[in-house]
């Protein structure tokens, strides 16, 4: 049981390094790796876990479901920036703040949230395969939802999500409204198809967002 305990123990870890100068790092992935580099770590703990589900006896998926519960509760009590932290800073980087220190400060959050939301799913993934059912609390976590490859890496510090599930997740949306955006054309930007699958970049969906938002307020600078 090596690694399943390998992956839970990662699941609960919280550790955050900020020096205000050089050393911005969540679980020991810097910065400059962005969250992506989280996803591929947790990803591969993921499958190696799932190879040890079939050995386990059923008193040990007990035992385990027990210890999901003693983790979600961890991890919402995670001592991390929150959302609102986040729009705050971006609300100030858009009033006009050019300050390079805080832009820096605002990835850092971003990918924290980001990397956190990852814990999250992976939890509820690892509960989904040995057949444990969170409770309603706990599924309700926010979730960012990533597949083992993004479908283009030519900028992997984008952060992308896949498929509806992982774009109702991180997006907070239902199924109607997912449809609704993939069908308009304002956000193909932010769109990429390659077959059957679909991903969305999350930071530019929004930036499109916002823009939408404001030409709908500002008509008439709209038709200029």
């Amino acid at each position: 049981m090596e690694a399943i305990k390998a992956l839970l123990n990662e699941l609960r870890r919280c550790e955050i390094v900020n020096d205000y100068k050089t050393n911005f790092s969540y679980n020991d992935i810097c910065l400059d790796e962005a969250s992506i580099s989280f996803q591929k770590r947790l990803h591969r703990l993921y499958e190696n876990a799932l190879a040890e589900i079939p050995l386990l006896s059923q008193d040990a998926k007990d035992g385990f479901a027990n210890i999901i519960d003693k983790y979600a509760e961890s991890q919402r009590l995670f001592d991390v920036p929150d959302e609102s932290i986040l729009e705050s800073m971006n609300r100030e980087i858009e009033a006009g703040n050019t300050n390079v220190s805080l832009k820096k400060e605002r990835d850092f959050v971003k990918m924290i949230c980001e990397c956190v939301s990852l814990q999250k799913y992976y939890l509820n993934e690892f509960a989904d395969a040995i057949g444990y059912t969170p409770t309603e609390q706990e599924s309700e976590q926010p979730s960012i939802i990533v597949d083992e490859e993004p479908i283009t890496d030519e900028d992997a510090n984008q952060e992308w999500v896949y498929g509806y599930k992982g774009i109702m997740s991180a997006f907070k949306w239902g199924r109607n409204k997912v449809a609704k955006f993939l069908k308009d054309s304002f956000y193909e930007e932010a769109i990429v198809r390659e077959g059957d699958k679909i991903a969305v970049n999350v930071p530019k969906a929004r930036e499109l967002m916002q823009k939408k938002e404001q030409e709908r307020k500002n008509p008439k600078r709209r038709r200029c």
